[in-house]
């Protein structure tokens, strides 16, 4: 693994991480997806804390990224990755229910439906030199990353957008947005989330294009995991227990055919 830590090779500094360029190469490549190239372009994200001059608001944006030590950022790293095992579950529980709502409707939905899913992601572990295997003792490592799939946003029409923060499930676009109709699809996903779970869980924060979504966010209710927090610092409690208030629906959820109960808000 080569990671660009100059200036250009900085992709993005989000709330929690950085993100830089990369390039990956296995010993054992995959068959397919991430680690099936040979100095595959990955991108590699860290995170990071905010470092204020004295006196200085830490919500000020004059700060320099410190980093955490090795203790506290590998359960850090390893809860992003969880999140997003979790997100490709609950997207995909979401394309279940419609494949068989679709299957078994009279008449086909009046609308295209969106196939999209999370980027293929990984823990990269760095060992020093001599010391080095996966079943050594944690002491041995040196540095954690988490790699992403390259979400390409080469064409005007594949921008990478925020579709929907966490605060709010509703669009966070406006209708002559790109990309509104396809956060209307995602509104519809957290809907269906929110009720096939009971009530407890459904993602937020999509973002990414309208083909691949990275850096999401698992909202859960707090009888989840018996009130600990297991999906990071985003998680709102509040969002869930206020979902069927504020969620507004939309065609997707009103269609006859997917069977679903209509928020009234």
């Amino acid at each position: 693994l080569t990671i660009d830590m100059s200036s250009d090779g900085i992709i993005g500094i989000g709330g929690f991480k950085t993100a830089h360029k990369g390039r990956l190469t296995l010993m054992l490549p995959q068959s397919s997806g991430l680690g099936s190239e040979t100095l595959q372009n990955v991108v590699v994200k860290r995170p990071f804390h905010r470092v204020c001059p004295p006196g200085v608001p830490a919500t000020s944006m004059d700060f320099r990224i410190g980093r955490f030590t090795l203790i506290d950022e590998m359960p850090k790293l390893f809860r992003e990755a969880n999140i997003l095992y979790w997100a490709k579950a609950l997207l995909g529980l979401v394309y279940d229910f419609i494949d068989r709502a679709v299957a078994s409707a009279h008449e086909s939905p009046p609308f295209n439906i969106p196939r999209v899913r999370f980027v293929e992601a990984g823990l990269a572990l760095s060992f020093f030199p001599g010391g080095g295997k996966p079943s050594s003792k944690t002491g041995t490592t040196r540095a954690a990353f988490l790699l992403e799939e390259v979400i390409d946003c080469g064409d005007e029409d594949r921008d990478f957008t925020k579709f929907i923060h966490n605060m709010d499930p509703n669009p966070l676009l406006n209708p002559e947005d790109y990309g509104y109709d396809f956060s209307l699809f995602l509104a519809f996903t957290q809907h269906v989330q929110y009720v096939k779970t009971g009530g407890l869980a459904f993602i937020s924060d999509y973002q990414g294009n309208t083909g691949l979504l990275t850096d999401p966010q698992i909202m859960t209710d707090p009888s989840v995991s018996d009130g600990d927090d297991i999906f990071g610092e985003g998680n709102i409690s509040k969002a869930v227990s206020e979902f069927e208030k504020r969620h507004t629906c939309n065609d997707f959820c009103r269609w006859p055919g997917f069977g679903l109960e209509v928020f009234e808000t």
